[in-house]
């Protein structure tokens, strides 16, 4: 999301070259896809426990069939925006085309307000774990 909004604060300035936008917005796509590959032994191994232990409490129930299916699919959508990024930058002329730059400015506010519901949907799944690890585990 930093590098986002680094991205986003360039491209609302105007004064940025294709060079740096192109290496700024490469950055963001390799950063989303290390997160991906980070994340995803987490959620194939970890998340089975406390995904039995959320879903046998209704207290709880709904962060994991509401919270985590909605990040799922946020995560997701983020993922291929951010793949997008690289391709809009190194196949148009951002310097020149206002298309191309609001583009760019679009997809980098969708990436930053997604990544602030991901961090908002995490926050609600954990505390549902916690508390329902408190009622009496699995």
């Amino acid at each position: 999301m930093i590098t986002s909004g680094v991205a986003l604060g360039l491209l609302i300035t105007g004064k940025v070259s294709n060079t740096t936008i192109r290496k700024t917005v490469l950055i963001i796509a390799i950063l989303v896809w290390l997160s991906w590959f980070t994340v995803i032994g987490v959620y194939t191994q970890a998340y089975g426990v406390d995904k039995k232990v959320i879903k046998a409490y209704p207290e709880t129930k709904a962060a994991h069939s509401i919270g985590m299916e909605t990040k799922e699919h946020t995560f997701y959508t983020g993922l291929i925006l951010a793949t997008l990024l690289p391709l809009i930058a190194y196949t148009t002329d951002i310097e020149n085309n206002k298309a191309a730059r609001k583009m760019l400015i679009g997809i980098l506010i969708l990436l930053i307000v997604g990544g602030i519901v991901l961090d908002a949907l995490g926050a609600w799944i954990s505390i549902a774990a916690k508390i329902a690890w408190s009622l009496g585990g699995g």
